[in-house]
Formats: C-alpha cells, structure tokens, sequence
C-alpha cells in the first residue's frame, strides 16, 4: 500500500498515459470511490478517505505536469519531430471551498464546483445554494400555514359554527399528514396508522417542522 501511494499513476489506477481525457476520467472515478462524504458516518474512514483524496489530487496533478516518454505519445512526438516543444497540460479547475477538482460550474456565477459541494445536484455553489434552500423553506411555510389561515378565517367570516371550522381544520390536518407521509417514504407505516387522529399529528407534525426550518441554526465545526 505504501508503494502505491507513492506511485500516482497506481493512486489513479491506470497505466501512465499522456491523454488527458483517460486521466481526467481516472481522476473522477477515483473521486466517486474515494470522496470523504460517502464516509460522513464513521469518523474514522471519512478522516481516512480525507488524507486519501489528497493524494489523488496531487497525483493527478503531477500526472498532468509529467506526462510519459514522447514516443509513446504521438501528439508529442509530431511536436518534436516540428522543433516544437509539445503543449503544456492545461492545470485542473479546482473548486475554491474544498479543493478537490470541479466537475462543473455554478448556473448563476459561474464559479467551480465539485462533487464535495451541497449544490451539486442543481448546478449552484454553496452561497447560491443556501439561498435557494432558504427560499424553498419560506415556500413551504407560506403553502401548509396558508392554506389553515384561509380555511379558520374564512369559514369564520362566513358565520360557519366553530365545530364546524374545527372539523375543516381536522380535515386538513389530515391531508397534510398523509403528503408528509408520502414524500417522506412513510406511506407504508399507514398501514398501522389508520386511524384519523394519527394523520391529524402528522399533519401537525409537518407545520411544526416548516417553521423550525423557516431559519435553522448554523452548525458550528468543534
């Protein structure tokens, strides 16, 4: 292992190339093995894959500045054959907030970002990122309290009896259970829930829920 780690062409997993593609796809796919986030809950390994991921970033940079002998590379070899020196590899984009190599760029300011980055899955960097989850939450809040103000403020307005009103709400309560249930992957546990008032708290449940999250605390690193 320790000779391994010292080799980066074996840190990559593949034999020396001077293509950059077949590095560039080597590098992300030892990325995807080794990236410390897969590992978050065991302290150990994601501290392990952590010292892990340096050196695949360092071997991978080293293997874009020392490519292999020109003749087994034959762009290289027509550029010395020209009296030309070969091109120079193009560095690696790397991502500002980790360090490790982007693999794509933020849709609002264009800065790079790699697989280590919250925003990945919808192309936004982490300040980015942040804003559109808080609007996601305020979005939720307005859509489940919203529609219980309207339903209690309403019926009352109109002179419907409080029994009444407090039966609509039930109603509601019920309905924004069974959505929770459902978008959390819960709907099977239905099955031992079948009784009303169990979705009325789930219902509950989901109000209470958007309004813890409406500006949840910053986690501070110890």
């Amino acid at each position: 292992m320790a000779e391994q780690d010292r080799d980066p062409w074996k840190v990559l997993g593949i034999t020396p190339t001077a293509d950059k593609e077949r590095l560039r796809q080597a590098y992300l796919s030892q990325v995807r093995q080794h990236h410390p986030d897969r590992f978050r809950r065991d302290a150990a390994r994601y501290r392990q894959q952590e010292e892990y991921m340096k050196r695949i970033n360092e071997a991978y940079q080293w293997a874009l500045k020392n490519p292999p002998a020109a003749s087994s590379d034959p762009a290289r070899v027509h550029h010395a054959a020209a009296g030309r020196p070969g091109p120079a590899p193009e560095p690696p984009v790397v991502c500002p907030e980790h360090g490790y190599q982007a693999v794509r760029r933020c849709r609002k300011c264009d800065q790079p970002i790699c697989l280590g980055c919250l925003g990945i899955r919808e192309s936004l960097c982490t300040r980015h990122y942040q804003k559109f989850a808080a609007r996601g939450r305020h979005l939720r809040v307005l859509r489940e309290w919203g529609p219980l103000i309207a339903i209690i403020f309403g019926l009352r307005s109109l002179g419907v009896p409080g029994l009444d009103v407090g039966i609509a709400v039930l109603i509601y309560l019920a309905l924004l259970g069974v959505q929770l249930l459902w978008k959390r992957r819960w709907f099977g546990c239905l099955a031992l829930l079948l009784l009303p008032y169990s979705l009325v708290l789930a219902g509950v449940w989901s109000l209470l829920e958007s309004l813890r999250e409406w500006s949840p605390k910053k986690s501070t690193k110890g």
